[in-house]
């Protein structure tokens, strides 16, 4: 991982040594580290945790992660320096690069203006809340305790510690084959489809706080009981407004990147020299 880090900061770095100009002296409050004649700032680290992938970048938004950037930073700056003593950076492989990183840059900073443009509103939200009721809808559920036997004469002793007045949980703590055990035999809230037909069946039916006959399954001989349900209802609309709004978001931007690519191939000429079926073989 920390190699993958390390590149994925070299690119950075290479990225902000090609923008134009020389940036002002930062305050020294915003100053982490010098190394040589230069400093890094919290802007340095903060611009290079928004150039990650998403999933890698919140791994670096703790106070362990950003250390890990700033040493990464430090050890970069400290090659950098190298290259520049060495007069590398005068090279014909560093100023190739150079060019390619700022074609990704322009590119990535184009493509980030282009979609400041595109929003979403309140209306669209709850337009496609309204629209869409289906995708919020929470189907009826049922809490449920088990005791699972291995035969009907185990399922008898368990039946006559229950009609004796022994607790279900207790008895299940005993008797049950079931991993649930070790919760009284409780299996949470579940839906239709989540357990085998049988045992469904049965624990949809039985009214809430009521133990059921026994119930064959695959797995053995069930005694049900059931804790609570749940009706089928809609998620509220203030449950899933951001996911809606984020969802919109991505679906307009796609919308708005094929909508500019495709302009932009009929604006400028593409002749693709190589065929896609043409074989390339590695050197």
């Amino acid at each position: 991982m920390k190699r993958k880090m390390f590149l994925g900061i070299s690119i950075a770095l290479i990225m902000l040594f090609c923008g134009t100009g020389i940036a002002a002296e930062p305050e020294e409050a915003e100053i982490i580290a010098r190394v040589g004649d230069g400093v890094i700032t919290q802007r340095d680290v903060d611009r290079l945790v928004e150039n990650l992938e998403p999933q890698m970048a919140s791994m670096y938004r703790t106070p362990e992660g950003r250390n890990i950037i700033v040493e990464e930073l430090i050890n970069s700056r400290l090659f950098a320096i190298k290259g520049i003593e060495e007069g590398i950076d005068k090279s014909p492989e560093y100023l190739e690069e150079v060019e390619n990183f700022k074609r990704h840059a322009l590119m990535k900073v184009t493509i980030d203006k282009m979609f400041e443009k595109v929003t979403v509103t309140d209306d669209e939200i709850r337009k496609f809340y309204d629209e869409n009721p289906d995708q919020f809808s929470q189907p009826e559920q049922v809490n449920a305790s088990h005791i699972l036997v291995n035969n009907d004469d185990e399922m008898e002793k368990v039946l006559a510690e229950l009609k004796a007045g022994e607790e279900f949980g207790d008895v299940a703590r005993k008797h049950s084959t079931c991993p649930s055990k070790e919760n009284g035999g409780n299996l949470g809230f579940f839906g239709k489809g989540q357990m085998v037909p049988e045992f469904e069946e049965v624990a949809f039916e039985t009214e809430i706080g009521e133990i059921s006959d026994p119930v064959k399954t695959q797995f053995g001989v069930h005694v049900i009981k059931v804790e609570a349900k749940t009706p089928e209802s809609k998620i509220p609309y203030e449950e899933v407004s951001e996911q809606i709004d984020a969802y919109l978001l991505r679906q307009k931007r796609n919308e708005a990147f094929n909508e500019e690519l495709n302009m932009l191939k009929e604006k400028y000429t593409v002749e693709i020299v190589i065929p896609a079926s043409e074989d390339i073989k590695p050197e």
